[in-house]
């Protein structure tokens, strides 16, 4: 006879942070970018969502300031460094729900924040939002020097935390960072809605 496999015992929680716990929309600060600087808003998306430049931004390799001045040069940029920010930082709003059931989880289980994301953006959401105030720590990318799925944030986030990967639980909406932390030993869940999330938790033996 098969035998059963035991669930893992969870001691700590990740959670990533953009379209699970606040939804954002890019595309209109792309649209933004685009009118200001009259050029097409593929070449806005490229600069800011995939370039080079970007992955410096929020690996911390560059300042916010510095980002500032290369989207400048590349797309001459006509606005100010203050309305800059505001284009790029609004764009997030809370997704629904989600607060109260971290509220309810963090009595039981630690819980972290591992997110992409970049100075500006991250500043933002500190500022404006009373969700992270849940986490015991947070590990935004551009603090860490690392972007997920590259498989040193995972480690130096279990590092940090002191726990083994088979007793963490990783929540992200983007299926290769759910393989990425699967592919160190973490235990991972892809996020589609909070009603989703409490059943994926329920396998774990996560109550909610």
């Amino acid at each position: 006879m098969k035998k059963k496999k035991e669930k893992p015992e969870i001691k700590a929680i990740l959670f990533d942070m953009g379209n699970v716990l606040l939804n954002f929309n890019a595309k209109k600060a792309a649209i933004r970018f685009a009118k200001e600087c009259r050029v097409p808003i593929t070449k806005v998306w490229i600069h800011f969502f995939t370039s080079p430049t970007e992955k410096a931004y929020t690996r911390g390799k560059i300042s916010s300031y510095e980002f500032y001045r290369h989207a400048r040069e590349a797309l001459n940029v006509p606005v100010s460094f203050s309305v800059f920010k505001h284009y790029w930082n609004d764009i997030f709003w809370e997704n629904s729900g989600m607060d109260g059931l971290l509220a309810r989880l963090k009595k039981k289980y630690p819980l972290y924040l591992l997110s992409n994301t970049n100075a500006m953006h991250f500043g933002h959401i500190q500022k404006n939002f009373k969700i992270l105030r849940h986490f015991k720590k947070s590990f935004p990318s551009h603090l860490v020097g690392h972007r997920k799925p590259e498989r040193q944030i995972y480690l130096k986030v279990l590092k940090a935390i002191k726990q083994k990967p088979e007793n963490t639980l990783f929540v992200d909406d983007v299926k290769r960072f759910v393989e990425g932390a699967r592919k160190v030993g973490i235990n991972a869940i892809q996020f589609k809605n909070k009603r989703q999330l409490v059943r994926e938790f329920s396998k774990y033996g996560i109550k909610v």
